[in-house]
């Protein structure tokens, strides 16, 4: 759930105010959900075709830079993939190590050149949380994940306090890798936004989050490829593992936010129309 000291994926700055108006109206209404939900349903045909058209734009973009995109759930191909990168970083989220993880629940895209040499990964998973927090859920997982095989590492409890409003059905996306003669390209955000909006496809969920470097965080990245939300603390660590970063934000769009993504790609006019 953690990126790597060494890991280049994700993470942003901080608009405190809009997140701040956003999570307390959920705690204190949690019918906030059920309000998106029924907006989602009742402009549910709209929506599915701009989300569609969406990712058909965003497809459009990564077969024109020479690759091929496929998404899947097998994740014993994934953590193959991932030994065969350049990074060779398997996230513990998405490690059979520590979850059976199956199509209901995860998948994972790659990106492949012409020559069948792995250009991209990332994946994501959905954790049903109407019963507790997502605070809560960490302070539970990562302790399974990172604590208990390295007992050195404390993990505190002062975690993002959006982590402690967030509930429902919330989507992890991580592991994210792009090969290095691949960036600067716009290909990090146009992969990025691509596995946001298979999540909003598949599973409508009322959060997607992700756990970004701070150095990251302050550079522009999670807000151009759709988080809307930024809070410049994760989870708390007391003496983080030897290979998790203990700066890490939380990142985190809601459905809406989502859905907003989704029609704002599906309206852009091409660079160079007909």
């Amino acid at each position: 759930m953690n990126s790597p000291v060494h890991k280049n994926d994700q993470r942003i700055w901080n608009r405190s105010n809009d997140r701040a108006d956003d999570v307390s109206g959920r705690r204190d209404a949690p019918s906030g959900r059920d309000t998106e939900s029924t907006a989602f349903a009742a402009h549910g045909g709209d929506t599915t075709l701009d989300v569609a058209s969406a990712i058909s734009k965003l497809q459009d973009k990564i077969t024109a830079a020479g690759l091929v995109a496929r998404e899947s759930a097998d994740f014993g191909q994934f953590e193959n993939t991932v030994r065969s990168t350049d990074d060779r970083y398997l996230m513990e989220d998405f490690s059979s190590r520590f979850f059976d993880l199956h199509g209901a629940m995860a998948f994972w895209i790659g990106a492949w050149d012409a020559d069948g040499e792995p250009v991209s990964v990332q994946a994501a998973k959905l954790e049903d949380l109407r019963d507790r927090s997502l605070g809560e859920h960490w302070q539970q997982q990562q302790r399974r994940m990172f604590v208990d095989p390295a007992p050195m590492a404390e993990l505190g409890r002062d975690h993002a306090h959006d982590a402690y409003y967030m509930r429902g059905k919330i989507v992890y996306h991580g592991n994210l890798w792009l090969r290095r003669d691949a960036r600067g390209k716009g290909l990090a955000e146009t992969l990025t936004q691509l596995g946001f909006l298979v999540s909003l496809l598949k599973w409508s969920p009322d959060y997607l989050y992700g756990l970004m470097a701070a150095r990251n965080a302050e550079k522009g990245f999670g807000i151009r490829v759709g988080y809307r939300r930024f809070v410049p603390r994760g989870t708390h660590w007391v003496v983080a593992p030897a290979h998790i970063r203990p700066d890490d934000w939380l990142v985190y769009a809601t459905r809406r936010d989502l859905m907003g993504l989704a029609r704002t790609i599906a309206a852009e006019v091409p660079a160079n129309p007909g």
